[in-house]
Formats: structure tokens, sequence, C-alpha cells
């Protein structure tokens, strides 16, 4: 009989030892959503506001290569727009934040396709591109993974 009472014991001790496994394997996954709802949260403000601070940087490298005033007046309206619907879009005005993804879309279309013909004329063009491009896929990817992910995101 103490064999079967040590062989439950032991059994009840391993039944024990896994449920607090399980238990902090489900704390864990708890964690992690959690954490990747903090995320998806702060990327949705950083997101456009990185946009619009790229578009201020650039804006001096955008002046120099501009060749007449009104192409230098055209690209300053141009950043200045970009500032005001990135910041309408942190602000969550609802409009604005859509036309602020629709732009990043087109955006990130006509600089793909601007990517090669920069790489061969200038690098310092084609890596000014290439984060341009990546800060507004990735404005517009969270946008639209957020809905999928938490459909209260909204």
């Amino acid at each position: 009989m103490p064999a079967t009472t040590r062989v439950s014991s032991s059994e009840k001790r391993l039944q024990n030892v896994a449920s607090r496994i399980k238990s902090f394997r489900d704390e864990e996954a708890g964690f992690m959503a959690s954490l990747f709802h903090i995320v998806l949260r702060k990327a949705h403000r950083t997101l456009p506001l990185s946009v619009a601070l790229w578009s201020i940087l650039e804006l001096p490298i955008e002046l120099i290569l501009a060749q007449s005033w009104p192409e230098r007046f055209a690209s300053a309206a141009g950043r200045l727009i970009w500032v005001v619907l990135a910041l309408g879009t942190i602000y969550k005005i609802r409009f604005v934040k859509r036309i602020f993804h629709f732009l990043c879309a087109v955006s990130s279309i006509v600089v793909a396709q601007a990517l090669p013909m920069a790489y061969e004329s200038c690098l310092l063009v084609f890596s000014v591109l290439v984060v341009d491009l990546f800060l507004k896929a990735m404005a517009l990817w969270i946008t639209l993974i957020g809905p999928l992910v938490d459909p209260h995101s909204h």
C-alpha cells in the first residue's frame, strides 16, 4: 500500500507542477497579447508622427533639388500638407485619417516605382525614398492590420 500512496502522491505533485506551468503559460499569453495591443496603439500614433517628421527632414533635399521657385513652393506646401494630415491622424479625425492613409498608399506605389531610377542617379535620394516608403507603408500596414487583430481598435 505505501508504494501506491507514493505513486499517487508523486502523480499529484506532477499534476500540480503541470497545472502551474499551464497557468504561467496562460498568464504569459495574456501578457503577450496585451503587450501587442499596447505596441499597436503606440504605432497608430508614432508612425504618422514619424511620417510628419521625415517629411520635414527631407524638405531641405527637395528644396536643393528643385529647379525653380514654384517647385520649391510646391515642395514646401506638400510637406506642410503631410504634417497637417499626420497630426489629424494622430488626433483621430476620421476623414483626415482616411485621406492620410490613402495618400500613404498612393505615395508608396509611386515611390516604389521610382526607386530603381533613384538608385541609378543618386544614392542619397534613393536612401531618403527608401525611408519614406518604409514609414508610409508601415503607417498603412498598421492601420490595415489593427482591425484584424483587435476588432474594437477603432
